[in-house]
């Protein structure tokens, strides 16, 4: 039978080292606002601890917390963990099959590659209202995970690591959330990736990822804030992205109603894209394609081109809007550009092609050259 246990605050029945001795599966720790300490850590079984404190930082528990191998559910809420050694803030072991629920709390990391919150095993993490720093959030490779990010906060940037980091199998959802960091997966991932209406600096995906992105703003102004490679799979709505989109290998990835400062795509990607805006440069490489309907390609002076294509590349477009703005647009080896406009501002188009037959353009005035 389930248990209510209150520690610390004036309607204690219990202290905090006496409660830990008789944890039994199903009690319900009640922490008052204060300091609890756990230097060897502590290891729990079906046990729910809630701090009464008006915000987590109220309630902090000094150490780290382990899920036990047999345990059905760990959850936590309004409270603050604050793990100074090297330790996992919460660790989830590899035999592990259950739930790690995490409501209003504040995990604090170490500051180091140390994972804050390291999950292995078959596990559903939830994080409500939750907030992650100076440790990333790690799904490792052994784990068969399903991640539920809500309404929650990461923020763990880093030149070496990423904030989120999803190997693995699984699926991660993450919801109205903000991700100072990277969200990263690998090689060996096959997981399914959900984004709606959050923000993340950089997303660098890899292995068989399959990804669904809405109402996201992608922050970083480097050349691949977005980076998709292996096989992944992309559908991306209504997002934006303030750097680069790099997208190589033999990736699949459908964009719509979106703003790009710029693009590369090589290798045999493919690319469906439509209703959609490429601000700077977009660059065709390799025996990449791309169908691009109603789609702004966009040039500014940072870039010689505003649009180009090499090697066996193929752009097949669907009234298209041009914008040179002093920028040309090429057309070099075997690369092949067919296409009607709908719109150029009224500028000469002059297009720098190796061989005039592989260019089609219709619906405005355009110039070959040689460079």
């Amino acid at each position: 039978m389930a248990r209510i246990i209150r520690v610390g605050g004036s309607s204690s029945e219990t202290s905090w080292h006496e409660a830990l001795k008789d944890l039994r599966a199903d009690d319900v720790l009640m922490l008052g606002p204060g300091f609890y300490y756990l230097p060897q850590g502590l290891t729990l079984t079906d046990i729910t601890i809630k701090g009464t404190g008006s915000v987590p930082e109220d309630t902090t528990i000094e150490g780290y917390i382990s899920v036990s191998e047999d345990s059905r559910y760990v959850t936590l809420e309004n409270l603050c963990i604050n793990t100074t050694t090297d330790n996992n803030s919460l660790f989830v072991p590899a035999e592990a099959d259950g739930y790690l629920t995490l409501r209003n709390c504040f995990i604090k990391g170490n500051g180091t590659d140390t994972a804050a919150i390291a999950v292995n095993g078959k596990i559903t993490v939830e994080l409500y209202s939750t907030k992650v720093i100076n440790g990333s959030v790690s799904m490792y490779a052994n784990a068969s995970f399903r991640l539920e990010m809500n309404d929650s906060v990461i923020d763990y940037k880093s030149d070496k690591y990423c904030a989120l980091a999803l190997e693995g199998q699984g699926t991660a959802i993450i919801n109205n959330s903000n991700i100072h960091g990277s969200i990263n997966t690998f090689a060996k991932t096959n997981a399914e990736l959900d984004i709606n209406n959050s923000e993340a600096d950089y997303i660098l995906l890899h292995g068989q990822t399959w990804m669904n992105m809405l109402n996201t703003t992608v922050r970083a102004t480097d050349d691949s804030c977005l980076y998709l490679s292996d096989d992944c799979w992309s559908n991306i709505m209504n997002s934006k992205f303030n750097g680069g989109v790099y997208i190589d290998k033999k990736t699949r990835t459908i964009i719509q109603n979106c703003t790009i400062n710029r693009m590369v795509v090589i290798n045999e990607a493919k690319v469906t894209m439509s209703n959609s805006t490429v601000t700077a440069h977009s660059d065709f490489q390799d025996q990449s394609s791309c169908e691009a309907t109603r789609v702004s390609f966009m040039g500014n002076m940072d870039y010689e081109y505003f649009l180009a294509l090499s090697g066996n590349a193929h752009l097949r477009g669907h009234d298209l809007l041009l914008h040179p703005n002093g920028a040309d647009l090429t057309i070099q080896d075997e690369a092949k550009l067919h296409t009607n406009v709908i719109a150029d501002k009224g500028e000469k188009l002059s297009v720098e092609c190796d061989k005039r037959p592989n260019v089609y353009i219709l619906g405005v005035q355009w110039t070959a050259k040689r460079k």
